[in-house]
């Protein structure tokens, strides 16, 4: 019971956070935030030139919204809240390996060994939600097979 419980709780802090950063690309605040973000990663990159710092922020908004309101599925269609682990844990892969093209992500001025930044610190919150994705992944999946299996027998 604790497990069933624990994940859930899990699975609506995701969705919050999801559906809270997704949200918040809409402004131009955030927009100009992560425009740098967006410009030194090589798998992002194209969206500032293609759609400017608005339409790029708001495009990943808009993934980001839609792999919320997936995972919120998990309680009446489990397989397609998997689709919504899926899209986080490729949210935060992208985000993660933000550590190699960024600049900036470690500070040398830790007597003389590097240290993780304020950035670096930012972006490595995001290897805890990479997991918390893989976790509903798993738990919807899991439930999807637990009910085909209810109906099948």
């Amino acid at each position: 019971v604790m497990l069933r419980l624990s994940i859930a709780t899990l699975r609506v802090a995701l969705i919050t956070v999801f559906l809270a950063f997704g949200y918040v690309k809409f402004f131009a605040f955030e927009a100009d935030g992560v425009a740098p973000l967006i410009a030194a990663h090589p798998l992002l990159s194209w969206l500032n030139p293609a759609f400017g710092h608005a339409g790029a922020s708001a495009f990943l908004g808009v993934f980001e919204i839609a792999s919320g309101l997936l995972l919120a599925t998990h309680w009446f269609a489990p397989r397609i809240a998997a689709i919504g682990g899926l899209m986080g844990m490729a949210t935060f892969t992208v985000t993660v390996t933000l550590f190699f093209f960024l600049p900036g992500v470690f500070e040398t001025s830790a007597g003389g060994f590097p240290a993780i930044s304020g950035t670096g610190g930012f972006l490595l919150k995001d290897a805890v939600l990479f997991a918390a994705s893989f976790v509903c992944l798993a738990d919807s999946l899991d439930a999807a097979n637990q009910r085909a299996k209810r109906v099948g027998a």
